[in-house]
C-alpha cells in the first residue's frame, strides 16, 4: 500500500509534511516532536512547563551547544498550517511526558511521536485533555487510551493496519516501515507539518527547563 502523498498550501507551496523525520540522518538520534491545533509557540512551551523569553530564538546548532553547556533540555518551537509544534532532540524527555501530552490537548487536540536512537518509537493523540489512543508502529495490536480504535479507518490507509482492520502482527506479518507510516497517518488525519529547514536550520523560539530528566521510553 503506498503511504499518503504529503499536503500543499492553500496557495500552492508544497509542505513538508513529518515523514521526513522516519530517514532524514540529521535525526539519527531520535526526536520528539508534539503538536497542539490552534496555539501559538510560545503558549505551547508554556503548557509544556518551561519559561518562555520571546527574545531567546535559536537554530538547532544552538540549542544543542545550550544543551551540552547546562545539562539542560532545550525545546524548540514554530507553527504550521494552524498548528503549534514543539521539537525535544533525542525523543521522549521528562519523568511525565504523557502528562505533557494531556496538557497540550486541553481544550484543543495534541498529536505527538518520537523515536529513540534505540528505534523505541510510539504516536499519541489527546483530545480535551485525554489519551484518545496510543500505539508503538508495529505493534497497533497494544494500541491502549480512552477509544483506542478512534483512528482505525485512517491506520488502515496508512498501511498500519490491514484493509479489513485486523493486525498485522496477529498474523504474522509485518506492515513495513511503521515508523514511516505512524508519521504518514500524523499527515493524513491531522494535517500536521514540520518546516524542515526551520527545524534543521533556521532561528525560532526556543525555551528550556533544567528539571527535564534526559530521554526516557513512556507510551
Amino acid at each position: 500500500m503506498s503511504l499518503p502523498a504529503l499536503g500543499h498550501r492553500d496557495e500552492g507551496e508544497r509542505l513538508d509534511g513529518v515523514q521526513w523525520l522516519a530517514t532524514a540522518r540529521d535525526v539519527d538520534l531520535g526526536y520528539w516532536v508534539l503538536f497542539a491545533r490552534g496555539m501559538s509557540p510560545a503558549d505551547l512551551l508554556v503548557r509544556l512547563g518551561l519559561d518562555v523569553d520571546p527574545d531567546q530564538v535559536l537554530t538547532r546548532e544552538e540549542a544543542n551547544d545550550l544543551a551540552d553547556d547546562t545539562g539542560d533540555v532545550v525545546v524548540r518551537a514554530g507553527a504550521s498550517r494552524g498548528w503549534a509544534y514543539a521539537f525535544v532532540e533525542g525523543g521522549p524527555a521528562g519523568p511525565d511526558s504523557l502528562g505533557a501530552v494531556r496538557r497540550l490537548a486541553a481544550g484543543t487536540e495534541a498529536v505527538d511521536v518520537w523515536r529513540t536512537v534505540n528505534a523505541d518509537c510510539s504516536f499519541g493523540y489527546a483530545q480535551d485533555g485525554q489519551i484518545v489512543c496510543r500505539f508503538e508502529p508495529g505493534r497497533e495490536h497494544e494500541c491502549t487510551g480512552a477509544d483506542p480504535d478512534r483512528l482505525g479507518g485512517a491506520m488502515r490507509e496508512a498501511g498500519l493496519l490491514m484493509s479489513d482492520g485486523r493486525s498485522h502482527w496477529g498474523h504474522g506479518v509485518a506492515a513495513g516501515r511503521p515508523e514511516l507510516r505512524a508519521l504518514a497517518l500524523a499527515e493524513s488525519a491531522f494535517g500536521v507539518d514540520l518546516p524542515r529547514a526551520e527545524v534543521l536550520e533556521e532561528p525560532v523560539l526556543a525555551a528550556r527547563l533544567a528539571e527535564w530528566a534526559a530521554p526516557s521510553r513512556a507510551w
